[in-house]
């Protein structure tokens, strides 16, 4: 890093804040004679803008005469640009149409001389000469970019089936019908429903009853206290299936009982 390089950087008005930071940057990387060879998505990371932003950016210090660029390559394949400072020369205005505008993601299409993670004979990230860690004299900290690290994936909550919350004094038929209904009247059951239901019902003398009313009458919640009578469990009497003598049996008692 060169800190007169820094200091004169710092001083020049370059038009725009995310330029200035570009600059910056550059002369941050930059030796004493000027030359740095960072990626682009190096810049991108430390300066938090888009890789499309500092193309642009670039592109216009160029234009103002701050740096130039040499393209370089190995063999096929493209390594970072090499980078000379020149803030000795005058600052121009670039053209309106340098493309340094303000976006801070948009990519724009790939060009020639596009980044190697690499730069120059150390191979440094941030294109310094020599294999030793990037270190900044400036007085601000310097925040190393962190990998994302996945997150583990939280347990899929186990998915509710009301017909399963059945209080154990309501029929299995009754209880599958008050679920049916509950999701035709568009408010499906929830634990908390079927807690209270459960509460509600544990001593009641007719269950059954109370949920059938309200599936009668379209009604959203139960009201036990309409129903008072317990259910009726006497199994009705099946004429049917008595012989013929114990059926003349039972005619003649109810005719001697008034029936």
């Amino acid at each position: 890093m060169s800190m007169s390089l820094m200091a004169r950087a710092m001083n020049i008005k370059v038009g725009n804040p995310l330029r200035k930071l570009v600059l910056l940057k550059l002369a941050d990387n930059a030796n004493e004679k000027g030359e740095c060879w960072p990626s682009y998505q190096h810049i991108a990371d430390q300066c938090e803008i888009g890789r499309s932003t500092v193309k642009s950016h670039i592109r216009a210090l160029e234009q103002m005469g701050m740096l130039r660029r040499e393209f370089r390559k190995n063999g096929e394949l493209n390594q970072s640009n090499l980078f000379y400072l020149t803030l000795d020369n005058s600052v121009k205005q670039p053209p309106e149409n340098s493309g340094a505008g303000d976006d801070l993601g948009q990519d724009l299409p790939e060009g020639v001389g596009q980044e190697m993670t690499g730069g120059g004979s150390g191979a440094a990230l941030g294109g310094r000469a020599g294999a030793a860690p990037i270190t900044s004299h400036s007085f601000e900290p310097v925040i190393e970019p962190v990998k994302n690290i996945p997150l583990p994936l939280a347990d899929k909550k186990t998915k509710f089936v009301p017909l399963t919350e059945k209080p154990s004094n309501v029929s299995a038929e009754v209880w599958a019908d008050w679920v049916s209904h509950r999701n035709e009247i568009r408010h499906p059951l929830t634990p908390t429903t079927c807690k209270r239901i459960r509460s509600m019902l544990e001593n009641h003398v007719n269950p059954d009853a109370v949920i059938n009313l309200s599936i009668e009458r379209g009604w959203q919640g139960l009201f036990p206290e309409k129903i008072t009578e317990p259910a009726n469990t006497t199994p009705a009497f099946d004429v049917s299936r008595l012989t013929e003598e114990q059926r003349r049996e039972l005619a003649l008692y109810e005719l001697l009982e008034g029936r």
